[in-house]
């Protein structure tokens, strides 16, 4: 049958067959704090972050009894809570193939009306974005060619095994250096950033502090489109990214 909302891969209607989907509600486009800084000239942009969001669920349940809409109603709470103290993937059922990292956030008590009960299931988003469930990647040597989909940034994860002994390693992203890594390597040691995180590894071990600040961005411009990601190093480079979807 036609999927209906997923969460942590445990489609509603196979919870209990009494539970049905009467409307969800998406996110818009994420809000923004924006950060300005006062001038002479009125306020300059400096920045922003994009705040939580909301997926609302309103949920029908087919119950005669009372106590068997509250049974059920467990049973849709556990439902909504089984990613615990973490996100999970919340799958729209207009959008198959795209999740939300989604927490529950909470569940109105149930509204009996001619033998239905009526539920409000809230969902967190801590960032209101889509991704795709599927992972794309692109590789090459010392440099690889991204073509990008979705409708908003993406943040891959880059890993580079290096083909020779050098002094500071960095990356490009169409012409511009967007990282730079201080201090030595070895051929054929695995340098990987991760742009969702800031995790800076080497052979798996962190070196954040080998950072320079001053010529590395975690906001780079990953955005839709075809880009060119390039190193110093001549050795495999790959970059692993979801799409992500306004």
């Amino acid at each position: 049958g036609k999927q209906t909302v997923r969460f942590c891969g445990v489609d509603l209607r196979s919870v209990h067959p009494a539970l049905s989907i009467e409307k969800e509600y998406p996110p818009g486009m994420p809000d923004r704090d924006v950060y300005t800084i006062a001038g002479t000239d009125g306020e300059t942009v400096v920045g922003y972050a994009v705040t939580q969001g909301e997926y609302k669920v309103n949920v029908n349940i087919a119950a005669r009894r009372r106590e068997d809409g509250w049974r059920i109603r467990a049973l849709l709470a556990a439902w909504a809570a089984a990613s615990g103290r973490s996100t999970g993937e919340l799958e729209p059922t207009h959008w198959p193939g795209i999740a939300y990292d989604a927490i529950v956030k909470s569940i109105g008590a149930p509204e009996f009306v001619f033998g239905f009960a009526k539920e409000e299931v809230i969902f967190l988003l801590p960032r209101p974005l889509a991704h795709d469930l599927a992972y794309t990647s692109a590789t090459g040597q010392g440099r690889a060619t991204l073509s990008i989909g979705g409708s908003a940034e993406c943040r891959p994860t880059v890993a580079q095994t290096l083909a020779a002994a050098r002094d500071g390693v960095a990356w490009t992203l169409d012409g511009r250096e967007m990282l730079h890594v201080n201090g030595a390597f070895s051929a054929g040691q695995k340098l990987a950033v991760d742009f969702a995180t800031g995790a800076v590894t080497l052979d798996g071990t962190h070196i954040e502090n080998r950072l320079n600040v001053d010529r590395s961005s975690f906001v780079p411009g990953f955005t839709p489109g075809v880009h060119t990601l390039a190193s110093g190093d001549g050795g495999s480079l790959t970059a692993r990214w979801r799409c992500e979807w306004v």
